[in-house]
């Protein structure tokens, strides 16, 4: 909720569930994935935290056929150039922003959805280090503790190098604005990406 404010942005709850001991952590991309979570969530034996948008995002899936599984990332492309994992809104940004690098450029972008926060797919991410050996995550949260922060501690604790940029919010309170100029502003958009 861009224009209401600091107190409607919302962008340190991943952070703050992720600490939580046994919460499950998921970021739809859409509602058609919000529909997937909310079943998964109803099977799953625990505390699940389901993090939504305001309802009006545009949606990246065309059914809910795809094989969502809790903790379990879902590769949207294949690519070995560079790799982007994104969670939430971003991950229509960043198949957008790959199309766009693999027809005007020839960059090969792979692009994984990471719905899950906690418990995160750590395969999913070393695989895609050892792939590519640059990771680039796209969050709407605060740069710190989100997506970003356990994507590097996979890395971290795996041993294996790469590249490594998190873009996100940054240590501040985000500005006022309608959602899509926010998402530009910080380069939250496939531009952005680009």
């Amino acid at each position: 909720f861009g224009s209401a404010g600091s107190t409607h942005h919302c962008t340190e709850d991943l952070s703050i569930m992720r600490a939580f001991p046994n919460m499950t952590v998921i970021v739809p991309a859409d509602g058609i994935e919000t529909a997937n979570a909310v079943r998964a969530a109803i099977a799953h034996e625990g505390p699940v935290y389901i993090r939504i948008g305001r309802g009006f995002e545009p949606t990246y899936y065309e059914n809910e056929d795809y094989g969502f599984e809790i903790g379990k990332a879902v590769k949207l492309r294949e690519g070995t150039d560079i790799t982007i994992i994104a969670t939430g809104i971003g991950v229509l940004q960043a198949a957008e922003a790959a199309d766009f690098l693999k027809e005007n450029d020839g960059i090969s972008v792979e692009v994984i959805n990471m719905h899950t926060i906690k418990p995160i797919d750590r395969e999913a991410i070393i695989e895609a280090v050892k792939n590519s050996r640059r990771i680039l995550t796209i969050e709407e949260h605060n740069i710190f503790g989100g997506l970003g922060s356990a994507v590097a501690e996979v890395i971290v604790e795996s041993g294996v190098s790469c590249a490594f940029e998190k873009v996100g919010i940054p240590d501040e309170f985000s500005i006022v604005g309608y959602p899509e100029d926010l998402y530009s502003h910080y380069k939250l958009d496939a531009n952005g990406i680009i």
